[in-house]
């Protein structure tokens, strides 16, 4: 799946012209949010009609319906191979990567977002038990709450011109953090609620544009190893997983998912501030 991921990513610029590769993401982003607000629904039906094993089952034939329907994608045509070996290949990607200021800078942000804002999916349990006092049905409406708010923002992503896109994934990652400071400190159901819509808001905003720039500036010939690099940061997550996991035991999770979201807040303010080739990215 980690060696699939970079491959899908980098290929929808091939498939789609530039100006339309924003609301290409923008849809896919949205498909894959949909999910988040029916595929709990879904897994819940099948382990309770039949048993877990059926929804791995599921997940199977699915993975086997998208190999089929990518047989159907269109031949984008072919490219030289780079020359020289893999561990060669890696070094020209990171010394294009670091030599691309603005591509380097949105991979920072990138990875800073995802890390950053990763925690609050991981100590939701402690949350609804112990903070909301709503448990397993109220994790639920809480996570479809999310994914609605993530599906609204790819509409409208889906929608907008390309134009100010650096400002805009800015805002969004200034929105994840302060609204998970919210979600952090709220002990109020319906404000919860507000807050973690909030969040999808925010994510996708972050995450789609994030996307789309480095897609849209990186070089063709290099584009699939910068997907890899920002595909990296999914699994660099771990850290920012294990991190709050440490600070949750020893001061809370509120602490835990507000000290990561107050970082994030000062990192967007510190970018919107600061760096205006980033904030006047089209």
């Amino acid at each position: 799946m980690r060696l699939a991921m970079p491959s899908r990513a980098a290929i929808i610029n091939d498939i789609v012209s530039g100006e339309e590769l924003m609301n290409a993401i923008s849809l896919n982003f949205m498909g894959m949010n949909a999910l988040q607000l029916v595929a709990p629904v879904a897994a819940g039906f099948l382990v309770d009609a039949f048993d877990f094993k059926a929804v791995y089952y599921a997940m199977t034939v699915f993975y086997l319906i998208a190999i089929v329907l990518f047989t159907f994608v269109p031949a984008t045509g072919k490219r030289a191979a780079p020359r020289g070996n893999a561990v060669t290949q890696v070094k020209q990607g990171l010394e294009y990567v670091w030599r691309q200021k603005n591509i380097r800078l949105v991979l920072f942000l990138s990875v800073a977002a995802v890390v950053l804002s990763s925690p609050w999916g991981m100590l939701m349990p402690f949350f609804v038990d112990d903070i909301l006092h709503v448990g397993a049905g109220g994790m639920g409406i809480l996570l479809s709450t999310s994914g609605a708010g993530a599906v609204l923002a790819s509409i409208l992503l889906a929608s907008l011109p390309n134009r100010r896109r650096g400002m805009i994934m800015l805002v969004g990652a200034l929105l994840l953090g302060l609204s998970l400071c919210g979600f952090a400190s709220s002990r109020l159901w319906l404000l919860s609620l507000l807050l973690i819509a909030l969040v999808g808001i925010g994510g996708t905003l972050t995450m789609t544009l994030t996307n789309t720039l480095v897609q849209y500036y990186a070089d063709d010939n290099y584009r699939g190893r910068v997907m890899s690099l920002f595909m990296m940061q999914f699994g660099l997550a771990s850290f920012g997983n294990f991190a709050s996991g440490l600070i949750g035991q020893e001061f809370g999770v509120q602490w835990a998912v507000g000290s990561f979201a107050v970082v994030l807040v000062l990192v967007a303010v510190f970018a919107l501030a600061v760096l205006p080739q980033i904030r006047m990215l089209d």
